[in-house]
């Protein structure tokens, strides 16, 4: 799983850029939810990152 834990970043990245663009837009619950779905998927991203070959 180390060689494709980068899709975690990526989602992480893309979750958050959810968040910022529900921000912009004043949808505050949905930018909420964009923000803790990017949480977890950076901590997965971390988990998977640390693992053995």
């Amino acid at each position: 799983m180390r060689r494709s834990a980068w899709i975690w970043a990526v989602g992480s990245a893309v979750w958050t850029f959810d968040c910022i663009v529900n921000l912009y837009y004043r949808s505050l619950p949905h930018a909420e939810l964009a923000f803790l779905v990017a949480v977890m998927f950076a901590i997965a991203w971390a988990y998977y990152r640390q693992q053995a070959k």
